[in-house]
C-alpha cells in the first residue's frame, strides 16, 4: 500500500492524484528556504522566457517551464512513494548517493550533509526515501553553487531513481523544524555541527542499523 502524505482523515487529500498534483504545483517550494524558493522559480521563469522568445504565448511557455521544472528537479522517486507501494530503494543505493555526495560535495560549498529521516531512526526500507539537508557557506555566490549543486543531486537521483529529498540552508535554525527525536547522521562530521549534535551518527553506522532495508 502507498505511502500517504498528509496526516489527514479527509482520504481525498491523499489521493494520489492530489498528491501528484501537489508536488507538481508546489515542488517542494513549501519547505525551502527564501533564497533556494527564489532560485527554483527562477529556473521555471528563465525556460519560460527562453520558450517565449521562440515564439511560444508566455501561459504554455510558463506551464511547460514549470513541468520541465518538475521532471528535472522534482523529486519524482520522492513523489512516487505515495503512489507506489514500494520504491525500490535498497541499501547499495544509499550507498551509492553517499559516496557520490562525499566525493563531490564540498566543492560546492557544502560544509555538512546531515541525513535525517528513517534513515537516522533505523527504520529504513524499500519505501522509504533518504532525507537530507545540506549546510552551505554563506554568501549570495555560495548559495547560488549550493543551489544548483542541489539540482543537480535531484537529477542524478531521478535518473537513478533514487528517492532524495534535499533542501539546502545556512543558519542552524533551518533544522528546528526537524524532529526531535532524529539523531541525524553527519557526512562530514563539521565541528560545527558535532558541537550541535554530539551523538551525531556516522553514515555507514547507522546504515548497518537500518536491517529492514536490503
Amino acid at each position: 500500500m502507498a505511502k500517504n502524505k498528509y496526516r489527514s482523515e479527509n482520504r481525498l487529500i491523499n489521493l494520489p492524484v492530489v498528491t501528484v498534483l501537489s508536488y507538481f504545483v508546489f515542488q517542494g517550494m513549501r519547505y525551502m528556504t527564501l533564497g533556494e524558493r527564489f532560485f527554483k522559480i527562477s529556473i521555471t521563469i528563465t525556460l519560460a522566457l527562453f520558450m517565449n522568445f521562440c515564439g511560444l504565448d508566455i501561459i504554455s511557455a510558463l506551464i511547460i517551464g514549470h513541468a520541465i521544472n518538475f521532471l528535472s528537479n522534482g523529486q519524482l522517486p520522492v513523489m512516487m512513494r505515495y503512489v507506489l507501494s514500494d520504491v525500490g530503494l535498497t541499501s547499495e543505493k544509499v550507498q551509492l548517493a553517499l559516496r557520490k555526495m562525499q566525493a563531490t560535495a564540498q566543492h560546492y560549498g557544502i560544509v555538512e550533509i546531515l541525513i535525517y529521516g528513517s534513515f537516522s531512526r533505523h527504520v529504513m526500507k524499500s519505501s522509504s526515501d533518504l532525507d537530507l539537508r545540506f549546510k552551505h557557506r554563506r554568501g549570495f555566490v555560495q548559495s547560488l553553487r549550493a543551489y544548483c549543486y542541489a539540482t543537480y543531486i535531484r537529477l542524478w537521483a531521478n535518473l537513478n531513481f533514487i528517492p532524495i529529498d534535499v533542501y539546502c540552508f545556512t543558519e542552524n535554525e533551518f533544522l528546528d523544524r526537524m524532529r526531535e527525536d532524529e539523531v541525524p547522521a553527519l557526512l562530514f562530521s563539521s565541528p560545527e555541527m558535532l558541537k550541535k549534535y554530539p551523538d551525531a551518527q556516522e553514515p555507514i553506522s547507522a546504515l548497518e542499523k537500518n536491517r529492514s532495508l536490503r
